[in-house]
């Protein structure tokens, strides 16, 4: 549990200070919006993980937070720490305590066992949807359409796909779906396409899904889709999803239309498929070309714009910043440790120590004064019958 409040910590600097700059500044170009998301997600990651197995002066500033939230009582990982609670269970003879220690170290906390349980819960759900999928798509049948056939061949020659993706069409579709990966990619397109879509149109749509597969798009969001059934209690996670969506839909219209340098013919098909959205497109678990129809007219107007967003920086540039970041990012983010607070039942065990260790110091007194007036009176005995009292006492 301390590495996942940690990480909420620091997805939520992380996650906020890209919701920012994008905010900060909307003309952005969908590859640095792309970019600006990925490595906040990959830092929310890596610093926890990293402050975990550091020591905790490693980083610039620390945040303090009660001991029961940063997991302390299952140990904090700071020698200091462990070697107090080890004197004060030595002080107070808590024998009882070291053992009911033990066994809590050895059994996660209940909130372990929640977390777990509501994230398998949403790993499953998200497995129920692309078998829900699976099973709305067991109609589809292979294309013979030659104008489709031509596109994709021409699209394919463009790429470096091998194989390239097997198209098919289905009647439960009401937008175009890219599937599977490496040998088994797959366009599935709905059959309504094929007949209502003209050749530039029909070119462009197919465009657009070839680029889902050049960017492997369908690996990433799989993994963001498991990213935020695993981390569901970070609400910045789903909007980061949502962004990264848009964000390589805006790019695989750019694509499309650059491949046959016809940005009106990508705008013309998603204003049409804008109408084919059926409810089961809303939650399509796979990328989809029609999946949210407020986004679908951002986009047309966006292709139809001639003041285009502003060009991103080049790969290198983009590759070495986030790099640059990512390494940094460790040193930036504050520890997450408790404060100097003592819990509840640290509390418990120094009261109890603290009379028992002044009583044995009154005790040691007593004793220790008691002594002295003993041996004060023999020597006052000695003296009284004329014998030294050094040779009494050594002789005693």
């Amino acid at each position: 549990m301390t590495w996942l409040f940690t990480f909420l910590v620091h997805s939520t600097l992380w996650l906020g200070l890209a919701w920012l700059s994008v905010r900060l500044f909307p003309g952005i170009h969908a590859r640095l919006r792309e970019t600006i998301w990925c490595t906040a997600l990959a830092a929310s990651l890596i610093t926890p993980t990293v402050h975990a197995l550091n020591r905790p002066d490693s980083a610039v500033w620390r945040l303090a937070v009660p001991s029961v939230l940063a997991g302390a009582e299952h140990g904090s990982g700071e020698p200091g720490h462990r070697d107090g609670e080890a004197s004060v269970a030595m002080a107070a003879g808590g024998e009882v305590h070291g053992r009911e220690s033990g066994a809590d170290a050895n059994w996660p906390a209940p909130a372990d066992f929640l977390w777990a349980a509501l994230a398998g819960g949403l790993l499953v759900l998200y497995l129920l949807r692309l078998e829900r999928l699976r099973r709305r798509l067991r109609d589809r049948e292979p294309v013979s359409d030659s104008r489709a056939r031509r596109a994709l061949a021409a699209l394919g020659g463009r790429t470096a796909l091998d194989p390239p993706p097997r198209l098919t069409a289905s009647h439960s579709l009401g937008s175009p779906v890219a599937l599977g990966m490496g040998s088994r990619r797959e366009i599935c397109v709905p059959v309504r396409a094929l007949h209502e879509l003209d050749e530039g149109e029909l070119r462009a749509l197919l465009g657009h899904e070839v680029a889902h597969h050049v960017r492997r798009d369908t690996i990433r969001l799989a993994m963001l889709n498991v990213l935020q059934a695993v981390f569901f209690f970070q609400p910045l996670i789903r909007l980061a999803v949502r962004e990264l969506r848009l964000a390589a839909e805006e790019l695989c219209d750019d694509w499309a239309a650059s491949q046959f340098d016809d940005r009106f013919a990508m705008a013309s098909c998603l204003t049409e498929v804008a109408r084919w959205v059926v409810r089961g497109d809303r939650r399509s678990p796979v990328p989809c070309i029609g999946r949210c129809r407020s986004q679908l007219e951002r986009r047309v107007r966006r292709l139809l714009n001639e003041r285009r967003s502003f060009r991103p920086p080049s790969r290198a540039w983009r590759r070495t910043g986030a790099v640059g970041l990512l390494a940094l990012a460790p040193l930036l983010a504050p520890v997450v440790a408790p404060g100097p607070d003592v819990s509840h039942e640290d509390r418990r065990v120094l009261e109890g120590a603290a009379p028992r260790e002044h009583g044995l110091s009154r005790e040691h007194g007593l004793s220790r004064e008691h002594g002295i007036r003993e041996q004060a009176e023999r020597g006052h005995a000695s003296r009284t019958r004329g014998t030294p009292a050094i040779s009494r006492e050594e002789s005693h």
